[in-house]
This record gives C-alpha cells, structure tokens and sequence, in this order.
C-alpha cells in the first residue's frame, strides 16, 4: 500500500487554463506516480470541464469566502501579502487539521509560497511531516515591482504589501522542509534571505507534457501574432500595453494584414479596451484550447517588462512548433540563445523587427522553432524532471 500526501493548492489545477494551473496540475501528475493523494483546493470555477478520474487522486474542495476586497482589508490588521492565496487559512484550516488529523501523512506538499500560512495548521497535527512549497514566484520581488507603478496611497498599499511578503518569505524558508523554485534566479532570491536555510532550496523548472501538445490534423500558419496568458496579471496586462503603444503600430506599418489575438482568461478592462480602438486585434478571453491558436500563428510573443519565475506559454509556443519574440525579462530563467531559439528584443524597434521578420520570413521561423522544440525536448518535458522531483518529494 501506497504513502498518502496531502496537497493544497488555492488554485483548482482543472482545467489547466493558466499557467500556475499548468505548473500544478504537472507537479500532481508526477506525485501520483508515487503517492495516492489527497488534493485540497477550493473548486474549480468551470464545472462543466471534467477532470480525468484518478484512483489514486481524491479531490477535497471548500468554497471560497474570501474575496480580493476582504484579503486586502484583512492584510492591514494582519500585516500579510493581500492575494487570497495568502489568506486560505481562513477557508482551509478546518479541512486541513480535519484531514491531518484522519491521515499520518508523512508529506505535505503546499503549491505556492504565499500558501505558507498553512505550515503552522498542518505542523501543529503533524510535527514532525516533511513539508514541501513550490514557490511558483518570488512574490515579494513581484510585490516591489507592482509597487513601483503605482502612486499615492496605492504605491504606500503595495510597498508595505512588497515589505510583509518579504518577511514572510523569511519566515517561510524556516519552516518548511525543502522549498522548490521555477529558475535560478529566483532561488537565489530565496537563499539570501536565508543563509542558514539555503540548503532547503531547489530548482524545478517549469515544465510540459508533450503529449498534450501533439496535433491530431496539421494546420497552416496564419498571419498572427499570439499573446497568451492570464489577462488579470498584471505583468501580462502590462505587456499587452506596451506592446499595443510602442510595438504594434510598427509591425503594422510593414505586414499591414496582421491579426494580433490576445488569448487568455480574465481580461482585463484595459486589455479589452484595445479590440474597440483597433479592429485588427481580437480578444478571445477563455478559449478551451490556447494551443489551437498557438499552432495556427506564425509568431507569439512575450514582451514581459516585469514578473519571475519561467513562462510556461513560451515552453507551449515551443511545444507546438511557433516561433517566439521575448523581451530578456520574459524569457528569464529558460535556456536560450538569441537567434538560436528564440528571438530577444528589449527595446519597441528591435521587438518590432524581429516579429516582422519572423512574418516575413518562413523558413527563418520554422528554423527557430525547430531548434527551441529541441531544448524544450532536452530540458523541459516531464521526463526530464520527473527524477529529480520524485527524489526530492
């Protein structure tokens, strides 16, 4: 008989509609090759789509009570990062100590950092379980970096926001046994703030199935440029803007049939805004497969002018064979080689220049493609980490 895991993760991994659901539901996916596990999460906010039904999986859902409004209002007598991810304590302390007090889990596998809060709840059942935290981000560098465009009281608001997730990062580092981080530039950021504990850190990077990115019909390449992502982040809100004020006018003055589709759930306001000033972009918000509108562009994009961790779409764009334009920021963390497998560009002219020249020439980004298909084989399929997380959890 199998060891049982408890995992919790504030957001549902089905569907895999984001990126964090993606890095998540792969994580669980790998962990049930060697636990039956009970998953902990708050339910999912599509019912119709369906996960596959495992035996070995059993799924443990609480509503959630806690909205943005009431995080943040929380986050001022609690001194605490304002996501609702940081205050599932309030929704999930009943069903973990319930769970913990039901099962002798030995593992505790937390999905996200700002999910530290949890750590006391489980070690007060379970002193002495082994208790592993995927970081996802280095959240207080988001934290400063969201702060750093805000001003009056929201930029006070975000720089404390900045200043507690940094505490409790700390403070997160102590408490739990390993902690797991997307890059190698985010574990550094983990180990300086704590020497002592650095040891505890581990880079699993991002990662795909590829089997999940395998077409049943080909489909030709269309005049497109892709935007994916979740369109209420603000690195991805962002870069929409800034690509639509300082690039895009540019790329247009040369292929002037471009279609640029920003595909992604929970647009946001100034997102959708740009469908209704230029009739050449679309906004799909929710589409059931982002990789049908992958497959069929000619170029995607990523011109993140902040974030961290690793960006799950550039490693689907080159899953599915579509060549990319990144700024330096939003490939951080990936193996790459300018030319080589990927086009980077940090200022709007030469991003503008690459995506035309990508529209333009074929053969160059079927060249590109190959090559960034050939390091995601290498580094990024789920076989190449499944050892090292299996050795680790």
């Amino acid at each position: 008989m199998r060891d049982k895991l408890l995992f919790i993760s504030a957001e549902n991994p089905y569907p895999q509609d984001s990126g964090g659901k993606l890095r998540t539901g792969n994580i669980l996916n790998i962990v049930l090759t060697k636990y039956d596990v009970d998953l902990l999460t708050y339910p999912s906010s599509r019912k119709e789509q369906t996960r596959e039904a495992l035996p070995s999986l059993t799924v443990h859902e609480v509503e959630r009570t806690i909205n943005y409004r009431r995080a943040i209002l929380r986050s001022l007598y609690k001194w605490r990062n304002c996501s609702y991810m940081s205050h599932v304590d309030v929704d999930m302390k009943e069903k973990i100590t319930e769970l913990c007090s039901r099962h002798a889990y030995s593992h505790v596998f937390i999905s996200h950092s700002l999910l530290g809060c949890c750590i006391d709840i489980v070690r007060r059942t379970l002193p002495d379980s082994v208790i592993i935290t995927d970081a996802h981000n280095f959240e207080s560098g988001l934290s400063a970096q969201l702060a750093s465009r805000k001003r009056g009281i929201a930029k006070v608001l975000y720089s404390l926001n900045a200043r507690w997730t940094r505490r409790d990062e700390g403070k997160l580092m102590d408490k739990t046994t390993l902690l797991l981080a997307t890059s190698e530039e985010d574990a550094t950021a983990f180990k300086a703030l704590s020497a002592s504990q650095s040891h505890k850190v581990h880079v699993i990077p991002n990662f795909i199935r590829l089997n999940d990115y395998r077409a049943k019909t080909v489909l030709s390449k269309e005049r497109w440029i892709i935007l994916p992502g979740n369109m209420n982040y603000f690195p991805n809100i962002n870069a929409a803007l800034y690509f639509y004020r300082h690039v895009y006018p540019l790329v247009k003055a040369k292929v002037p049939d471009i279609k640029w589709y920003i595909v992604g759930r929970d647009v946001h306001p100034d997102v959708a805004a740009l469908a209704l000033q230029d009739s050449s972009i679309v906004i799909t918000g929710y589409v059931d497969s982002v990789a049908d509108y992958i497959r069929k562009a000619q170029v995607v994009i990523a011109p993140l002018q902040e974030g961290s961790g690793t960006r799950l779409k550039i490693l689907e764009a080159w899953a599915l064979k579509t060549p990319v334009v990144s700024s330096s920021k939003g490939a951080e963390g990936l193996l790459y080689e300018h030319s080589g497998n990927i086009m980077i560009a940090d200022d709007h002219v030469t991003f503008a220049d690459s995506v035309t020249l990508l529209l333009q020439d074929h053969a160059r980004g079927v060249g590109l493609a190959a090559r960034a298909y050939e390091t995601l084989l290498a580094n990024y399929e789920t076989e190449k980490v499944k050892d090292k997380l299996l050795s680790l959890v």
